[in-house]
């Protein structure tokens, strides 16, 4: 087998859970109604919308975790992980990406500058994601350049700034997780190989 094939397996297997991009897709879709419920114009109760994400992310965390977890179990077996590789990840993770979403965010609902901080954030996070758990997946290099430009729509007064801009953005990020989730699990069954292709639209 070539070296950069069996490179690329060692990606994949390494990130297992990362690859499985069926399982973004329930998080994607709670994120994009949860979005869509926030905007001025949803016909939801206000009352509703302030409750109406707590099912939505208690169903989508179900299917994602239990439903397609069993489903990738049975069709490309089990990787065991090893936490002590992915140290670096981790704590990156929590100690940067994670606050300076939390910054932005705040920054951009106390201030509303006309570059949407958030939307720079939430890039700058897809693509460490992306360079953290294998490389590849060019979809979502795009995805983070298309969050960048989105940053700019307040400044050409394309949208609202502050917290009237989360509502869309969050729309974008659900999108994001539900066409790159797509687009995941194709690369996984390219790379992995699968015998058992047509059993996805039975999920």
């Amino acid at each position: 087998m070539p070296r950069d094939r069996l490179r690329q397996i060692e990606a994949v297997t390494d990130n297992f859970f990362f690859w499985q991009g069926l399982r973004w897709i329930p998080l994607g879709a709670a994120l994009f109604l949860t979005a869509t419920a926030m905007l001025p114009g949803s016909p939801l109760p206000r009352a509703v919308r302030n409750w109406f994400w707590v099912p939505l992310f208690a169903v989508a965390y179900w299917l994602s975790m239990s439903v397609l977890g069993r489903f990738y179990a049975s069709r490309f077996g089990r990787v065991r992980s090893d936490p002590s590789r992915h140290r670096l990840r981790t704590s990156i993770k929590w100690a940067v990406v994670y606050p300076a979403i939390v910054v932005a965010m705040v920054v951009d609902a106390k201030v509303a500058p006309p570059i949407l901080l958030s939307a720079v954030a939430f890039g700058a996070a897809i693509e460490a994601y992306r360079q953290s758990t294998g490389g590849g997946r060019l979809h979502y290099i795009v995805a983070s350049i298309a969050l960048v430009g989105f940053a700019f729509l307040p400044m050409l007064g394309m949208l609202d700034p502050g917290k009237r801009a989360f509502a869309p953005l969050i729309a974008a990020l659900g999108l994001i997780y539900v066409v790159g989730g797509l687009l995941d699990h194709r690369e996984l069954v390219r790379v992995l190989g699968d015998r058992e292709e047509a059993r996805v639209s039975s999920v």
